[in-house]
């Protein structure tokens, strides 16, 4: 009778960790077949031009990440802090394994000085060397003479303008802030006699603000005639004291 009942406590035990066995399966299935979120940060000076939106732990992501413009290296592309590897066959495309929670991919870049781009050029005469203005007693700053400038020329009609360049936007802004801060920085434009048609843009540099160092100055206009048409020009200036020059 004992030994009845010790076969008969085997074959329970045996069958309840059958069920245990087949829960922890259908568990784990459950775990693998979960879906994670893809989300790219989008930039005015890059492009996404396709990725992987949903993906479960462990199979293979991309995302295309190309720049907007020539003045625009693309450095790494990141997923939730590591970096992506970029493919030998397919341009401009970074993949990575899906890990077990939702990515968010990020991009490090940078700015390379240009000549021209698109519609806009930088105008030969620029001076690229800046002294820092101290004003001293009977010395008064006044920022229509005294400010530094960097000045892009139309040199080509931008998009769907036939010719009257009357609607656009600029923005303006130093990589170096320590040398010369956004603050000291402002664009006017210059515009065709007898029209609103710009024909010009001119950053302004107030030398009270800035100090010794290299910057660089990036200079976007948009084409507000068409949409994602745009220029980016990119100058590095050198700021020196007064008692350099």
């Amino acid at each position: 009778m004992k030994i009845l009942n010790k076969i008969l406590m085997l074959g329970l035990f045996l069958s309840m960790a059958g069920i245990f066995v087949a829960c922890g399966d259908k568990e784990e299935s459950k775990i693998e077949s979960v879906s994670y979120n893809v989300l790219a940060e989008e930039s005015d000076f890059y492009d996404i031009n396709g990725q992987t939106k949903t993906a479960t732990a462990g199979s293979q992501a991309y995302v295309n990440i190309s720049p907007e413009f020539d003045a625009v290296i693309i450095d790494r592309v990141m997923f939730n802090g590591q970096e992506c590897i970029k493919s030998e066959t397919i341009e401009n495309r970074y993949e990575f394994t899906m890990p077990s929670e939702d990515v968010t991919i990020t991009v490090d870049f940078y700015f390379v000085d240009n000549k021209s781009d698109n519609f806009l050029t930088w105008n030969t005469s620029n001076d690229t060397t800046f002294e820092i203005f101290v004003e001293t007693e009977g010395d008064t700053y006044f920022s229509q003479w005294d400010d530094g400038e960097l000045t892009a020329d139309v040199t080509k009609n931008p998009s769907q303008t036939a010719g009257y360049f009357t609607e656009h936007a600029e923005t303006v802004f130093s990589l170096s802030q320590d040398v010369v801060p956004n603050e000291a920085l402002a664009v006017t434009v210059g515009y065709r006699q007898s029209t609103s048609s710009a024909i010009s843009f001119t950053v302004k540099i107030d030398r009270t603000k800035i100090h010794a160092g290299e910057a660089q100055i990036v200079l976007l206009v948009d084409n507000e005639h068409k949409f994602g048409d745009a220029s980016l020009l990119v100058c590095t200036i050198n700021v020196v004291s007064n008692d350099v020059i």
